[in-house]
């Protein structure tokens, strides 16, 4: 008869040949493959204003757009809602009116003189169609950013030398791997904090009150380089995430309303669970990352208080042997 210790031998074997076939599985597909095979790509001109663009985005609803330069034909680099966040907390430190201070700044001297905002990549960081997906994401990891322009450039012309045909977000490489891995994905074991994924002391997380000014929540996220903040109740009870997509839903770009009221503007009716229990099974965060279509995850207690965050960029640490 076998021992427990040789059933959890055997269990730790089976899961080690998932997480080989999800290494595999990255190696073999490429930044091509990810992309949709059906939609647009939203370019934005050097000359916008940056009133303009945060416009631009909104409507079209992107998180990230390449910037091209018409006048010297040239990519310049992806304006991102970390850099709206960045040029609108700018602009309410200016003395001038704020919507004027934002016309007044275009796309070519932000992304020439300003330093990169925390997960923002540089001009030069992209990854061709033809990369294997363990490439883009080591791009994405050693260069700490959340987007990767993918760019072709085996053209004979200038122009033709540096096709944008795409980008690729954590959230699309997750759903990617979701979608054609879902079965040795769902062979994780342990929790979190088992695994060494995400931050799970409640004590470091930064969260927020869902009556703040959606303005110091902005200054918050700046100040530590985070994309995102949860917003609990004076018990400290989770109730929901907040990130710099939402203020895409700020069409009236009235920073003064409470974070609470911005949310409700982003989610448009459609609230998706933004959480997990901190002792879910590996198996059980994916899932909810899958259901949520978010890049990040409040981690609660039975009674619901907050204990920690994880984030995809954790998990794909930790899937790719980073962490």
């Amino acid at each position: 008869m076998a021992t427990a210790n040789e059933h959890q031998s055997e269990r730790d074997t089976i899961e080690s040949l998932h997480r080989d076939n999800i290494f595999n599985f990255f190696r073999s597909h490429t930044a091509y493959d990810v992309l949709p095979e059906s939609g647009k790509v939203v370019l934005l001109d050097a000359s916008m204003s940056a009133f303009g663009a945060f416009h631009v985005m909104a409507a079209n609803e992107q998180t990230a757009v390449p910037v091209w330069d018409g006048r010297s034909d040239r990519y310049m680099g992806m304006l991102t809602v970390s850099d709206l966040l960045e040029m609108l907390l700018f602009c309410t430190s200016s003395e001038n009116n704020f919507k004027d201070s934002l016309r007044s700044i275009d796309l070519a001297y932000w992304l020439s003189n300003s330093e990169r905002p925390s997960g923002c990549p540089e001009s030069s960081v992209e990854v061709k169609p033809d990369d294997d997906l363990l490439c883009v994401l080591r791009t994405l990891l050693r260069n700490d950013c959340r987007v990767l322009p993918v760019l072709e450039r085996e053209g004979n012309t200038p122009l033709l030398n540096q096709c944008i045909i795409g980008q690729i977000t954590y959230l699309l490489l997750f759903r990617f791997l979701y979608y054609h891995q879902e079965q040795d994905l769902g062979t994780l074991k342990g929790t979190l904090r088992e695994a060494g994924i995400g931050t799970m002391e409640a004590s470091k997380v930064i969260k927020v009150h869902p009556n703040e000014p959606v303005k110091d929540v902005l200054k918050l996220m700046s100040e530590n380089g985070i994309s995102g903040v949860p917003v609990v109740d004076a018990n400290g009870k989770f109730m929901d995430m907040f990130s710099d997509a939402d203020i895409l839903g700020l069409t009236e770009l009235d920073l003064n309303v409470p974070v609470e009221h911005a949310l409700q503007r982003a989610e448009n009716g459609e609230s998706k669970p933004k959480h997990c229990l901190i002792t879910d099974p590996l198996s059980k965060v994916i899932s909810c990352f899958s259901i949520a279509r978010t890049t990040r995850l409040a981690c609660l207690d039975e009674k619901g208080s907050l204990q920690g965050v994880v984030t995809l960029v954790d998990l794909f640490k930790f899937l790719a042997g980073m962490s």
